[in-house]
C-alpha cells in the first residue's frame, strides 16, 4: 500500500550517530506538538518534555544521574560504560519525557508520546532514538532525588528519554520484520 504515513512509519529508524549541527526551533516545536497529539489514558494528557539543547544542559545531565548503574543497564553492549551513552550519540538535542504517575496508564501514554515524537522527527528529515537508560532509575537514589527536579517537575515519574537530530547516514537498511507475529480470529 503506497501512503505517506505508512512510508514514513516504516523507514523510520534510531540514529546512533548524529550529524554536529543544530535542529531549527520550529522542528523541535513541531516535534513537541506532536507528542502532544498522541493517545493518552483517558485524555489526561499528562505528560511533560523537558528538552535539553545545550551542552552545559547534557552535561548537568550527565552529572545529576545515579553513579550506580540501574539494574537493566548489565544489558547493555558489552564495554558499554555508565551512564550510557555518556556522548548521547553526538545527538544536539535530549528530551526527557516524564508523565504524572497520578495519570491513567501513565507508562504507555508517555511511550506513545515518544513514538508520536520519533514519527514526526523522521518526516521532518530528523532522527531520533530512545534512550530508555535515561529513564525512572536515574534518579533513584537520595542524593540523585534533588537532582531531579531541575529536569523532572515535582509529582511527575521520567519514563524514557531520547535524542534526535540530523542523521549521518540519511537511511539505513532495515531488517527483514519476523513473520507469523499476528493471530486472526
Amino acid at each position: 500500500m503506497e501512503n505517506a504515513v505508512l512510508q514514513n512509519m516504516m523507514t523510520r529508524f534510531c540514529c546512533r550517530k548524529f550529524k554536529n549541527a543544530a535542529v531549527e526551533r520550529e522542528k523541535l516545536e513541531a516535534i513537541l506538538e506532536a507528542g502532544k497529539y498522541a493517545a493518552s489514558g483517558h485524555n489526561a494528557q499528562g505528560w511533560h518534555f523537558t528538552v535539553i539543547t545545550t551542552e552545559e544542559g547534557k552535561q548537568e545531565l550527565l552529572d545529576a544521574v545515579c553513579p550506580e548503574p540501574p539494574e537493566f543497564q548489565k544489558l547493555a553492549p558489552k564495554g558499554a560504560t555508565w551512564p550510557f551513552p555518556a556522548d548521547f550519540f553526538g545527538a544536539p538535542v535530549v528530551i526527557m519525557i516524564s508523565y504524572d504517575p497520578k495519570c491513567p496508564w501513565p507508562d504507555c501514554s508517555a511511550y506513545m508520546a515518544a513514538a508520536n515524537m520519533m514519527n514526526a522527527a523522521h518526516a521532518l528529515g530528523l532522527s531520533a532514538c530512545p534512550l530508555t537508560v535515561y529513564s525512572k532509575d536515574v534518579f533513584k537514589t537520595e542524593e540523585t532525588a534533588v537532582n531531579k527536579a531541575k529536569f523532572i517537575p515535582e509529582g511527575y515519574q521520567l519514563y524514557l528519554s531520547m535524542v534526535l537530530g540530523y542523521p549521518e547516514v540519511l537511511t539505513i537498511a532495515k531488517s527483514p520484520r519476523r513473520a507469523n507475529v499476528e493471530t486472526w480470529l
